[in-house]
């Protein structure tokens, strides 16, 4: 019996940006680390989907890590992990905004602060500046100006 997950609707392009996100979430007292070429912890050794992943994001206080492996198929890179007993998501879980969001907010603080660095690096790359402001209920918007 396997335990992994693979979300696949969120598709991780930039690793300047997942590296960013993961130096954030750190900055916010989260132990996480970023480390290439390992195998993230699950609850099987040698777990069906959970081989060798191109990066891991170790989490210290989980029994669990997040590997991140290149999707062959679609492009980019694909997050998956064992959800099994709620760690995880104890630590990078958000409150979902609809069900069919629901996978995603299991890691949403991982996936928002990714979607916002890699934004705010596509758009000063263009040329615009950017501007973070947060809301009192967590959620994180992200203003771009510039022409």
């Amino acid at each position: 019996m396997s335990h992994t997950t693979s979300i696949r609707s969120i598709k991780i392009q930039s690793i300047p940006a997942l590296e960013a996100a993961v130096a954030e979430l750190a900055g916010k007292g989260i132990r996480v680390s970023l480390i290439s070429n390992a195998t993230p912890r699950a609850y099987y050794q040698g777990q069906q989907g959970m081989g060798k992943a191109d990066y891991v994001i170790q989490l210290a206080d989980a029994p669990y890590d997040v590997g991140i492996y290149k999707d062959g198929e679609n492009g980019g890179y694909e997050a998956r992990t064992d959800f099994f007993m709620g760690s995880v998501e104890k630590i990078l879980g958000a409150r979902a905004s609809s069900q069919e969001h629901a996978q995603q907010a299991r890691m949403g603080k991982l996936f928002q602060a990714y979607a916002i660095n890699a934004a705010q690096m596509e758009a000063r790359r263009k040329g615009y500046s950017t501007r973070r402001i947060a809301g009192a209920d967590g959620v994180e918007k992200l203003v771009v100006t510039g022409f």
